[in-house]
């Protein structure tokens, strides 16, 4: 197995670091490498071309990108954009475009790779504008508050005309889409706890429930795939991780075991069988490797209000 390296980000607390880089071993080893106080609640951070990183503020009163660099001695601020809305809860680099949702006020927008401008913005009413995600020649939108995708073309890497709205159940809330290897999509739905595979047309063709916990409320918050098509999900409430398989037109569980309080974000370290996830109201990272019949701990770290892990280039 190789060694990782991971940038985790969370909603911090007063003077406190809230992102940070960590060296991950192949036996789970955790080395620390650096922490900075961004300050305004970097929930969510991706990385674009050039090993570039994005960091998301989420605040209630406003919106901003900022952009690291990787160097040797830590991040470099290398450029920060005032975005629309409120909330920035989610960020997608694709290309040259970075691409974010807005919770609270329901923005979604493309801005350039430099952040230098605000490319395209798109906002229907009652949205909460929790995912973006590119698959192909489109953009995929999940608008939990409306419960429904749109669809967009797109055209020298920018959306073009008016959304396709793939209409979800009432009630659903899509949080979040992930292509799969048959080019059908996994959707999570916050608000009814439930996975869904989608075709191409947002037509459902499975759909379980996130957790096998019956009588605790879920609100599955996010998934990742692993190399082997493994999608992994957190759910929140039952605070447990699962891990489903979508073969034969069948959706069908594989493991479910107990993690952190309030698991928000998750993702699965390449080459290595490790499933790292964000714990949100526990304030730590956990690492598990995923490839024994019963999930093993191999690492833990904290991290105040743990809301992101980034897989960045291994070492």
């Amino acid at each position: 197995m190789k060694e990782s390296l991971i940038l985790v980000s969370g909603y911090g607390a007063p003077g406190q670091e809230d992102i940070a880089l960590y060296h991950i071993e192949a036996a789970g080893g955790v080395r620390k490498l650096y922490g900075m106080c961004h300050g305004g609640s970097p929930s969510f951070c991706c990385k674009g071309s050039g090993g570039r990183i994005y960091a998301a503020s989420e605040r209630p009163d406003g919106a901003d990108i900022t952009v690291y660099e990787l160097q040797r001695e830590g991040l470099k601020q290398a450029g920060r954009l005032t975005v629309p809305g409120r909330g920035l809860c989610h960020l997608h680099a694709c290309g040259e475009m970075i691409f974010g949702s807005c919770y609270e006020s329901g923005d979604y927008f493309a801005v350039d790779a430099e952040l230098t401008k605000i490319l395209w913005t798109f906002c229907r009413p009652g949205a909460h504008a929790h995912w973006a995600y590119t698959a192909g020649e489109s953009l995929y939108l999940a608008d939990l508050g409306n419960d429904c995708l749109y669809r967009f073309g797109l055209d020298g890497g920018l959306p073009a005309g008016k959304p396709e709205i793939l209409c979800q159940p009432h009630g659903s809330g899509p949080r979040q889409i992930l292509m799969l290897r048959d080019g059908n999509l996994a959707c999570v739905n916050e608000l009814d706890g439930m996975i869904r595979v989608l075709d191409a047309d947002g037509k459902s063709r499975a759909a379980e429930p996130a957790s096998g916990v019956a009588d605790l409320q879920n609100w599955p918050g996010g998934a990742c795939l692993d190399g082997e098509g493994t999608l992994y999900v957190c759910n929140r409430g039952p605070n447990t991780l699962a891990a489903w398989r979508w073969e034969g037109g069948r959706l069908s569980g594989r493991q479910e075991w107990l993690t952190g309080d309030w698991p928000r974000h998750i993702a699965a370290l390449s080459g290595t069988g490790h499933v790292a996830a964000a714990c949100m109201r526990s304030h730590e990272v956990i690492g598990y490797d995923c490839r024994w019949e019963i999930p093993a701990e191999v690492f833990r770290f904290s991290l105040a209000g743990a809301s992101c892990v980034l897989e960045l280039d291994s070492e």
